[in-house]
């Protein structure tokens, strides 16, 4: 193994996990962004129906839903790999 390849696969894994930790971060944000999208609606919907004592639970049920989605888009990105390593199967 010659010292270029090895600086290269290490740089690889660096580069791996900086992309890993900068997107996880930006989709934490974008998942904070929408929970507070969520809170300022059901706020709003108070206004408009105020004796409704279902909001609540709806509330919960539509953060849960947005939690859900935003932790596969991160399960989804550990396991996706740089547009250049392509895999041939011949």
């Amino acid at each position: 193994m010659s010292v270029a390849s090895a600086v290269y696969e290490r740089t690889c894994h660096v580069c791996d996990a900086v992309k890993y930790y900068v997107m996880k971060s930006f989709i934490n944000m974008q998942r904070g962004r929408q929970l507070s999208a969520n809170n300022k609606i059901m706020h709003e919907l108070r206004w408009e129906y105020p004796h409704n004592s279902d909001l609540r639970y709806h509330i919960n049920e539509i953060n849960d839903r947005t939690n859900q989605e935003y932790d596969k888009k991160i399960a989804e990105l550990k396991s996706k790999s740089w547009p250049w390593e392509v895999k041939d199967e011949w």
